[in-house]
C-alpha cells in the first residue's frame, strides 16, 4: 500500500463533495480580505461560536474533558484530540479534521480549532491566567493541529 495514495483517499474523504467547493471559495475570499493574524482571530471567534453550541459535560479530570472532546468530535465525524499534560502546559493534538484536510494547515483551520478548545477549557474553568494557542502540527502529512494550554504572557 502506498502511503501517498492512502493520504490522498483521506483527504477526498474527509469532507464531503457538496461543501468542498464551498469550503476552499469561502477561504480563498477569507484569504484575499484578510492577512493572516486577522483570519486566525476570524476563526478563533466561530470556533468560540461552535464550542458554545456544543458544551461538553462536566469533567473532574482532564482525561474525562479528552473523552467528553472525542465524543463530540467522533458524532460530527471531525477526528480526535489527544491531551498530553507536561509540567508547564497542557498540548492538545487534534488529528484528522476535515477542515484542516481539505484547506491544509492555515490560520483558517488552526484558528477555528483554538477557538474552540479555548472556549471548552474556559468552560471547563481553566484559569484566567492560562490560554490556548496554536502551536507548530507535528507532520505535514496528517491534518493536526497542536495547541497548548499554558500561562498567557
Amino acid at each position: 500500500m502506498n502511503l501517498n495514495n492512502t493520504l490522498d483517499y483521506y483527504r477526498s474523504q474527509s469532507c464531503s463533495p457538496q461543501w468542498r467547493g464551498f469550503v476552499r471559495a469561502l477561504a480563498e475570499e477569507v484569504a484575499q480580505a484578510l492577512d493572516e493574524d486577522d483570519q486566525a482571530r476570524l476563526m478563533a471567534r466561530i470556533g468560540r461560536r461552535f464550542a458554545q453550541a456544543h458544551p461538553l459535560p462536566r469533567a473532574a479530570t482532564l482525561q474525562e474533558l479528552q473523552a467528553h472532546v472525542d465524543a463530540l468530535w467522533s458524532s460530527l465525524d471531525w477526528g480526535f484530540a489527544v491531551f498530553e499534560e507536561q509540567p508547564d502546559q497542557v498540548v492538545i493534538r487534534h488529528v484528522a479534521s476535515p477542515l484542516a484536510a481539505v484547506l491544509g494547515q492555515t490560520s483558517l483551520a488552526t484558528g477555528f480549532l483554538e477557538g474552540v478548545y479555548r472556549e471548552w477549557f474556559r468552560a471547563a474553568g481553566m484559569s484566567a491566567r492560562l490560554d490556548v494557542s496554536t502551536g507548530a502540527a507535528e507532520s505535514p502529512d496528517v491534518p493536526s493541529v497542536s495547541c497548548v494550554v499554558s500561562r498567557s504572557h
